[in-house]
């Protein structure tokens, strides 16, 4: 009996099935194997305050610390609080079924916002912040001179508080910050086009989230930013770490093995 074009269309999709069952289960056996091969908790936390991770720790401490207080000794500035985290944590995979893991099994990186009240006018205190030679802000000429028009500047930042906050044709300027590498400054324009307020700092994580994690206010018991923008007017973020090109995003990893 010659077989029917429907049974042999059964056949194949049956065969084809039975394959995709099996390409199936080895995908899952290599995912449980891999999945096997992660370290412990235990064996992370070992690792997240080894020698090298404190050492590497401390610097990146005194680093942040460090130009907090440079930043601290612009007059018009007055210190509100800091909030500063540092945690370790298993890296993340892009993607659970294709051969795209991280190459690290365990990241660790700090950030920190300090807070400031503003003093008198912020232009007067921008231009204060350039000349302490905190970072070079945005992008400049070989000669240290902000490019013209350049966001991330200082010069900018001054043009744009000059215009209002627009263009001679009337369209909108795009926010100012001042930007270096792993470092931001941002500040209150509440009446501006683009309106801006600086946020409350966000809570601390919880611990029992990270492999290794510190979390700390100074001061512990700080005003708000409601409260300190009624007392200065204008309150200013000094943002540090937690950026693609900062030192302190993954200051201290650990190679997954091969």
């Amino acid at each position: 009996m010659k077989e029917t074009l429907a049974s042999r269309w059964r056949r194949v999709r049956g065969r084809c099935a039975q394959a995709g069952g099996l390409l199936l289960a080895f995908a899952l056996l290599g995912l449980t194997a891999a999945c096997s091969r992660e370290p412990s908790e235990k064996k992370l936390r070992k690792q997240a305050r080894s020698p090298l991770a404190e050492t590497r720790r401390a610097e990146e401490d005194h680093k942040i610390r460090a130009l907090i207080e440079r930043l601290s000794a612009v007059e018009g500035l007055e210190h509100v609080l800091t909030r500063f985290t540092d945690s370790c944590a298993r890296s993340r995979n892009r993607s659970i079924l294709e051969n795209n893991r991280s190459p690290y099994v365990l990241t660790c990186g700090m950030k920190a916002v300090a807070y400031f009240g503003v003093r008198g006018d912020i232009t007067e205190v921008l231009s204060r912040i350039r000349a302490a030679g905190i970072a070079n802000w945005g992008p400049q000429d070989g000669k240290g001179r902000d490019l013209p028009h350049a966001a991330g500047t200082v010069s900018y930042a001054l043009d744009y508080h000059r215009k209002r906050g627009r263009n001679p044709d009337g369209s909108l300027m795009p926010a100012p910050t001042l930007t270096a590498p792993g470092l931001r400054i941002d500040w209150d324009r509440p009446d501006f086009p683009l309106p801006n307020h600086v946020e409350e700092p966000a809570p601390c994580p919880p611990v029992e989230t990270a492999i290794y994690q510190r979390c700390s206010t100074v001061p512990q018991t700080p005003m708000s930013m409601a409260a300190a923008r009624a007392q200065y007017d204008t309150v200013l973020a000094f943002s540090l770490g937690d950026m693609w090109d900062s030192s302190a995003e993954n200051y201290f990893t650990v190679p997954r093995r091969k």
